[in-house]
């Protein structure tokens, strides 16, 4: 038997737990083996309160212990876990690009719908994981959670209003300060005419404003090209 299998039988054995709410999470993250206990399953859906074990994966010892008020996890025919219900779960990333494995766990949904994280950021000390105010914040006041460019190191925040209105806005995350944004770009599509865009940026400590309208057939002909460029 090898040692994830034998860890997996040992933390149910330890929780008592029941093994079909049990999950064993061990591609989500590079660093840590993941284990989860969910407060409830129903045929092909868990949900409900949730502990969160993440074990070392080079020790096989357990780091920290986490915990959602309501966590949610779909299966699939096999009773685990789907790859899609995973991103919608549980992220693990370098949300402030220190060279760390950070994590966002799903604890909540707004009344509008969207996926509401709690946001841990690993600062490799005694504390290890702790709770990021102003990334969790970040998450609520948005539509769902942001994304990270590791490239350009920006997180990224997606705030819709119906069907014809958008917000980009991108930050910087500034060590021992928190975030800073410096960019914001607005689509309005509600016009049956034209289309108003209006781009943001923060430079050399002033913000510059350009907005930009176009008729509307030109604008979705030209982000359909730009789309099919990029597939």
């Amino acid at each position: 038997m090898n040692t994830k299998k034998l860890l997996f039988i040992l933390v149910c054995w330890g929780m008592f737990c029941n093994a079909q709410n049990v999950f064993e999470l061990s591609d989500v993250s590079k660093t840590y083996h993941v284990i989860v206990n969910a407060e409830r399953c129903n045929g092909k859906i868990c949900e409900g309160k949730a502990i969160i074990d993440l074990y070392d994966k080079s020790t096989m010892k357990k780091y920290q212990t986490l915990s959602s008020e309501n966590f949610y996890l779909e299966l699939n025919e096999n009773r685990k876990p789907s790859v899609d219900s995973l991103k919608n779960s549980i992220i693990f990333d370098d949300f402030n690009f220190d060279g760390f494995e950070d994590v966002a766990v799903r604890d909540r949904s707004s009344d509008h719908g969207n996926l509401l994280f709690d946001v841990y950021l690993n600062n490799n000390s005694e504390t290890k994981f702790a709770l990021h105010q102003e990334l969790t914040d970040l998450v609520t006041a948005n539509s769902g959670m942001f994304t990270i460019d590791s490239e350009r190191k920006l997180i990224i925040s997606h705030l819709k209003n119906g069907c014809c209105w958008n917000l980009t806005s991108e930050y910087q995350y500034i060590p021992e300060r928190g975030l800073l944004k410096v960019l914001e770009f607005e689509e309005d599509t509600r016009n049956s005419k034209e289309v108003k865009t209006i781009k943001r940026e923060f430079i050399d400590y002033k913000w510059f404003a350009k907005t930009t309208i176009y008729p509307r057939k030109l604008y979705f002909k030209e982000e359909k090209n730009e789309n099919t460029e990029r597939n």
